[in-house]
């Protein structure tokens, strides 16, 4: 009878470990953003960031920019993808978002300058928040920005909920083109003495597109020239994922299964 007992545990054990975690055990998790540009390169928006289940997609390459997309990679507001991710379903199976703003080598409300970094610290369930989204604007530019494509590209939870975390970097081949505006210096953002006159609308599609030779030499109201334009290869962002209070995987099977060890025990109690 002993033997069964030890037999359906390790079932029980095998079938835990196997199954998601629950929204229960939570993990605390810092999210940290960098902009990795060389002194004289680009700056980036505050990040509207969404965490979520994997079913927030918010632009796919090849089609017409959204509203919101457009506002992030005309202005850098991220108050439409706010908006659209509210009222998505990841947001109503328990989605979150935030802003990240710089804290280091700030310029204005928060802008990421050259070497500068922001981070922001989230209470995140592993399967509500599994996937990481982000989004910012690239400047100077007219409507550039970056952002996953993908909703499930950035992974900080695995399928059994453990806490994943780690680094990730864009380079300048990530950046995107949303086609709503064409290039040049009229109404383009993060100029030296810019109007604020809407450019030529471009009526095209999002793409890839990291080249900022237009801009190149042209002051900026952050003091500096822009002299350093990005490469495909260049280095332009990193996103590092930690979680505070790391709980092993171990404790956190350990303790689902305790209050079924108690009921085997129970059980044994009882004669035959």
């Amino acid at each position: 009878m002993q033997k069964n007992h030890a037999f359906a545990l390790s079932a029980l054990l095998l079938a835990a470990g196997a199954a998601p975690l629950s929204s229960a055990e939570a993990a605390q998790v810092t999210l940290s953003f960098s902009n990795l540009s060389a002194a004289n390169g680009p700056a980036l928006s505050p990040f509207f960031i969404a965490l979520h289940d994997g079913s927030f997609d918010a632009f796919d390459v090849g089609t017409t920019a959204s509203a919101a997309i457009e506002a992030i990679a005309e202005m850098g507001n991220g108050a439409g993808l706010s908006s659209a991710f509210a009222a998505s379903s990841a947001a109503a199976a328990g989605g979150t978002s935030a802003t990240v703003t710089a804290s280091v080598n700030a310029f204005g409300p928060g802008i990421f300058l050259p070497g500068a970094k922001g981070s922001v610290t989230l209470d995140l369930d592993p399967v509500k928040n599994r996937y990481l989204s982000y989004f910012a604007m690239v400047v100077p530019s007219n409507d550039r920005f970056v952002g996953n494509e993908s909703p499930t590209e950035i992974e900080l939870f695995d399928a059994q909920g453990h806490f994943t975390g780690g680094t990730f970097v864009e380079n300048g081949s990530s950046i995107w083109d949303a086609g709503t505006e064409l290039d040049g210096t009229t109404g383009a953002a993060f100029l030296a003495g810019s109007n604020a006159l809407d450019s030529p609308a471009q009526n095209g599609t999002i793409q890839a597109n990291h080249d900022f030779a237009v801009y190149a030499g042209l002051g900026t109201p952050a003091g500096y020239n822009f002299t350093d334009l990005p490469g495909a290869n260049t280095p332009l962002l990193q996103i590092s994922a930690v979680s505070q209070v790391p709980v092993p995987a171990a404790v956190w099977l350990f303790g689902s299964v305790l209050p079924l060890f108690g009921w085997l025990r129970k059980r044994a109690a009882v004669p035959a």
